[in-house]
């Protein structure tokens, strides 16, 4: 969850996810995000396949399909409100620096 919080906080771009061996610690935590992203589970599914090739694991892709997007929606939430706020001087989340 830690992992995701990170992930998710623009603050915190680029990132580099990385696991000992970049394959399935990586692969469930970028199926995971891509769920918050709202991806579609075969999409999710296919993405983990080209990266953990031979190495794919059952396991993995049932964490993924498991994983409840639910759960991390207060932090979701927040990160949204920090970004955009309220009313018409909210900022944007963005990628970019204004001038």
């Amino acid at each position: 969850m830690e992992a995701l919080r990170v992930l998710l906080d623009i603050r915190n771009h680029p990132v580099l996810i990385h696991c000992k061996r970049g394959k399935h610690r990586t692969g469930c935590l970028v199926g995971c995000f891509r769920k918050l992203q709202n991806w579609c589970l075969p999409s999710v599914f296919e993405e983990y396949m080209r990266f953990a090739a031979a190495k794919a694991r059952v396991s993995d892709l049932r964490f993924i399909e498991m994983f409840d997007v639910s759960c991390m929606m207060q932090c979701v939430l927040g990160i949204i409100y920090r970004y955009h706020g309220c009313g018409s001087q909210a900022r944007r989340l963005s990628y970019q620096e204004t001038s």
